[in-house]
């Protein structure tokens, strides 16, 4: 039989699936569109009977991007049908009744203007039903819906700029309403995303407005978590997006009669579209010299995978076969350098990494830059100020497809989690190891969201992260704690600013 719950707004009918009861296409918001554009989420009518909950609802409007249906990305970034009525999401629950267990809220990543929280990759069954806990995936506006400044001193579009924020802040004030009634704990909410997503837990981590309606949070690999677009961006972008729809101000109503097509395809001259400072929601950047004072209590666990970048190289065989006299050209274009700057950082890494090849440097220098700079950085300030623990880990496991080139690239680490290995093993393969690293991953992930320690019996001792000795779990087939790995090598950038969207990638992954 169908599970039925009863919500705030109303009954919902899910499904059963292999013992856990999920519910998709929850509506948590009313539709985005018409007089709602632009302006912050509206609380969903209330309905009577019972609604079905089995089916995704409509993504975020976004631009579409072919390379996303490649089997490689595909786990992560298939999207349903797009459609400004968007504000929904997904409950997994191993059952109902009495029991109070953890909700683990995942926001999906794809920087702040693509993807869903629906992709195959993100199917919480495995994970409620192993771990005994509660999953909830969710959409949210994305991009130059979600994050526009507009024109005007109209109250009612005052948080345009942050709308696909309070987007998330009105999904986590339904699971604070409804968690019991799907048998989780609202006094027990983590947060956890990876990359673009990771960078929207560091900015909840400093937005008011959601104190105390998460109690942990897990950020994986952020590369520009630590800073909100700055109002001057915010201005800059606004005005390539009015030059570029051929008007002289985006005023709101106008905006608001404006077809979504014209409005995407306007962004591919104009942005990003991202969160920002706006003296209302954020009055400055989430981690910057200091944490946020509002994440002082949340038990905080940060990571990066082993070489991130190669996820970007892929598209190019010729990646992984360059010689020292690109890596030496590239790095240039990318890190803005002179020639001394390139070889003074090349040779610090050809010590730390020996044996490595003149790609394999790049694939660690890229990694580092764009995304473990950042995500330690946040790290190491809340470990000085917080009054709850931060854990740290590097995830050091080496997929094996294409012959091991890809090493561990962005987002592998995600399928482990969510026992989601299947729908991406164009990704990370089917080896042996797989089902061990599974259960590793998931217990961590569920220990936090249970205790706020990672601690669990599938690893050797995980000990917190502090600004000295900067201890990490390097999780692999075998797991052990070391002090900063990679630190000495990402010593060699510290005197370069921290990346972020004006770092152009192609400069980097091709020539």
């Amino acid at each position: 039989m169908d599970p039925i719950v009863e919500t705030t707004h109303g009954k919902l009918r899910g499904t059963n699936v292999g013992g856990v009861q999920v519910f998709r296409g929850v509506r948590y918001g009313d539709t985005t569109a018409g007089e709602n554009r632009f302006r912050p989420p509206q609380s969903p009518r209330k309905w009577s009977g019972v609604e079905d909950a089995k089916r995704p609802g409509a993504s975020a409007p976004q631009l579409v991007c072919p390379e996303n249906t490649d089997p490689f990305f595909a786990w992560y970034s298939q999207i349903e049908p797009t459609r400004e009525d968007c504000l929904f999401l997904n409950v997994f629950t191993p059952g109902r009744g009495t029991s109070r267990r953890p909700v683990m809220v995942w926001i999906h990543g794809g920087g702040w203007h693509s993807f869903a929280g629906t992709a195959p990759g993100f199917d919480g069954n495995a994970l409620a039903r192993n771990e005994d806990v509660v999953v909830v995936a969710i959409n949210h506006r994305l991009g130059v819906f979600g994050h526009l400044a507009l024109d005007g001193n109209d109250e009612r579009f005052a948080n345009s700029g942050n709308a696909g924020l309070l987007d998330i802040v009105a999904a986590l004030e339904w699971v604070r309403d409804n968690a019991d009634s799907f048998g989780g704990d609202p006094a027990n909410v983590t947060i956890f995303g990876e990359s673009g997503g990771a960078s929207k837990v560091a900015a909840l981590l400093s937005l008011r407005r959601a104190r105390g309606l998460f109690h942990r949070a897990i950020v994986q690999s952020t590369g520009s978590g630590m800073t909100l677009a700055t109002p001057a961006g915010a201005e800059a972008s606004a005005g390539a997006l009015s030059r570029a729809l051929g008007l002289q101000r985006l005023d709101p109503r106008i905006m608001q009669g404006l077809p979504v097509e014209v409005i995407l395809e306007a962004t591919r001259r104009a942005g990003p579209f991202r969160g920002m400072i706006d003296g209302r929601n954020f009055d400055g950047h989430p981690f910057d010299d200091a944490a946020p004072e509002t994440a002082a209590d949340v038990p905080l666990m940060l990571g990066c995978t082993m070489t991130e970048g190669t996820y970007y190289m892929r598209g190019d065989p010729r990646n992984f076969a360059l010689e020292l006299a690109d890596v030496r050209r590239r790095l240039a274009r990318f890190l803005a350098v002179d020639e001394q700057k390139v070889e003074q950082i090349i040779d610090v890494y050809r010590s730390v990494y020996p044996t490595a090849s003149p790609s394999r440097l790049l694939f660690l220098c890229f990694s580092d830059y764009m995304f473990k700079r950042c995500t330690y950085r946040i790290a190491e300030l809340q470990s000085r100020s917080a009054r709850a623990p931060v854990y740290a880990y590097h995830f050091e496991w080496q997929t094996p497809i294409e012959g091991g080139r890809m090493g561990s690239p962005h987002t592998c680490e995600v399928p482990f989690i969510f026992g989601t290995t299947a729908a991406a093993a164009a990704c990370v393969g089917g080896g042996a190891d797989i089902p061990a690293m599974t259960r590793r991953m998931m217990a961590s992930w569920a220990a936090f969201a249970r205790s706020g320690s990672p601690d669990n019996a599938t690893l050797p001792q995980w000990l917190p992260f502090d600004p000295v000795r900067k201890r990490m779990m390097r999780l692999d087939t075998e797991c052990t704690v070391e002090s900063n790995p990679g630190g000495a090598a990402r010593a060699a950038l510290d005197e370069l600013p921290h990346f972020g969207y004006g770092h152009s990638i192609p400069a980097i992954i091709a020539d």
